[in-house]
């Protein structure tokens, strides 16, 4: 039973029964893990004991020279045994000293057992203590799933569950998402090269049969152990679980690792994420269209466990990654970047997402460091109260513009006091723009449409007709014809300076109209 829990009791804990009187005479004094305890009269146990047995004997087959005496202990050393212990009477009057030598010189550990202490006390003091060692596991096993299933009703559940992981098996754990990227750690931070042991496991584990394959590395001083978590989704992707740690877990850690793998699990499936989906959506849906109230504030604060008074509002989109096989996979796309925005509201359609985090107006979020090798570019409002997020979507819809045109991962929207924008009263803005984009039509209708948005992100990108292509995903030589056309609507020098910042405040106070 308690092998099956990887159990094992110190050297120290059961000599430390008083009632035993169990003394060392010789061999190493450090401590070490005593897994059974066995009694032998043989000449040559050593083919019937187990390493980390503590092995009781009266010394009736004990060999009378000495150089069998010293065959003897190091045929027991060689298998492991964690001690010898001699009983004293009737049989033996004292430890023979060429048994205390023999143990010296091979390492072993010697105890002595003194008068009318019965092998079987031995034996049920060291039981005692593994049963102690096994209602511990137990209890441990309890508080840590109640802590895993505590962190994933929190507003960061899957970085949560991997930390309280960690915690509570004291290993570091890592979740990578389907390429190998972190998405969540846990623990002590790994050195490059385990890291890199994990994705390649991961990789193998991507194409493994079963939803419950794992890999395991072993080193002299480290053990890595990979596990697969299904999503459930239709591409067949899947979130990859590293634990690492001095010593394989026992049996009450992997039951911990189970948990926390079906938590993950159900975190990731796409029941979970389209719930998570469909309550973002109606809640963007009831602010875009100005029906939004105190009660969905409050509403949304409460699912979300958030504190403060302001929301950020956060838009993406995909970037195109050179280095990435695999189609996207929205039910990954969405577990995943609810844990890297921290935040349970958000919806992703196609390659476009937004998201609301609440926050406090003095700490807002900042966007996350994984974001770009995800595969995501991303534009940050500013903090702002509930009741004007259609204003910090404009600013989050601007500043994932300007992400694009720089070549960004992301850009946070900051109001700035010396600025253009002071030199026109705020109600004029629209006239300018509208009165210089004129020659172009109506700017919410094709094509005057796509020409203002491909000048604002030409502009925005210094000029660069590739980054602009990149930006709206078209070929840089349509970039180039647009821009003819631009330039002779408005019969103006696009290379002039004064004609570009004139421009540039024309389609920024327009408002750049999206699409392509």
């Amino acid at each position: 039973m308690y092998d099956d829990l990887g159990l094992a009791v110190p050297l120290s804990e059961v000599m430390a029964d008083a009632d035993l009187g169990l003394e060392q005479v010789g061999g190493p004094t450090d401590d070490v893990l005593v897994h059974s305890v066995g009694t032998t009269e043989l000449s040559d146990p050593a083919p019937y004991v187990m390493p980390g047995e503590l092995l009781l004997t009266s010394g009736m087959g004990l060999p009378a020279g000495r150089a069998q005496l010293g065959v003897y202990v190091a045929r027991l050393a060689e298998v492991g045994i964690a001690a010898i212990g001699i009983g004293i009477q009737p049989v033996l009057d004292e430890v023979p000293p060429q048994l205390v030598h023999a143990c010296e010189q091979h390492g072993l550990r010697l105890l002595r057992l003194p008068p009318r202490t019965p092998f079987a006390a031995v034996s049920q003091s060291f039981s005692h203590a593994m049963a102690r060692r096994a209602q511990g596991e137990f209890e441990r096993e309890a508080q840590a799933q109640g802590a895993l299933v505590g962190a994933a009703g929190g507003a960061d559940p899957i970085r949560g569950i991997v930390r309280q992981l960690a915690r509570w098996i004291d290993s570091s754990v890592v979740l990578m998402d389907p390429e190998g990227n972190q998405l969540a750690v846990g623990g002590r931070a790994q050195p490059a090269p385990v890291l890199q042991i994990m994705r390649e496991h991961a990789a193998t584990l991507q194409h493994a049969d079963s939803d419950h394959a794992a890999a395991a590395a072993f080193g002299t001083r480290l053990h890595v152990r990979l596990h697969a978590v299904p999503t459930g989704s239709a591409a067949g992707s899947r979130l990859i679980l590293g634990v690492a740690g001095g010593e394989a877990p026992t049996l009450s850690q992997r039951r911990t690792i189970a948990s926390c793998l079906w938590l993950l699990a159900v975190l990731v499936s796409p029941r979970y994420t389209l719930d998570a989906r469909v309550e973002g959506i109606g809640a963007l849906v009831r602010l875009l269209s100005g029906t939004a109230g105190a009660d969905l504030d409050a509403m949304l604060r409460r699912g979300a466990g958030a504190a403060g008074e302001h929301w950020v509002v956060v838009r993406g989109r995909t970037a195109v990654l050179a280095h990435s096989p695999r189609a996207r996979d929205t039910s990954v796309d969405v577990a995943t970047l609810r844990t890297l925005l921290r935040t349970p509201y958000l919806d992703v359609r196609g390659n476009q997402l937004t998201a609301l985090i609440p926050c406090r107006a003095d700490t807002p979020p900042t966007p996350p460091a994984d974001a770009d090798r995800l595969g995501w570019i991303l534009g940050y409002s500013a903090p702002t109260s509930f009741d004007a997020l259609s204003g910090a979507r404009a600013q989050a819809d601007r500043a994932l513009t300007k992400a694009i045109s720089r070549d960004q991962p992301a850009h946070v929207h900051r109001e700035a006091r010396m600025t253009l924008d002071a030199l026109a009263d705020a109600a004029e803005r629209p006239a300018f723009a509208r009165s210089v984009l004129a020659p172009l039509g109506d700017p919410e209708v094709e094509p005057a449409r796509s020409l203002i948005s491909t000048l604002h992100l030409w502009l925005g990108s210094h000029g660069s007709s590739d980054r602009t292509a990149r930006a709206l995903e078209i070929h840089r030589n349509t970039v180039r014809n647009r821009l003819a056309q631009l330039s002779a609507a408005l019969e103006v020098d696009l290379d002039d300076p004064d004609t570009r910042a004139t421009l540039w405040l024309a389609t920024s106070w327009l408002g750049s109209p999206g699409g392509s």
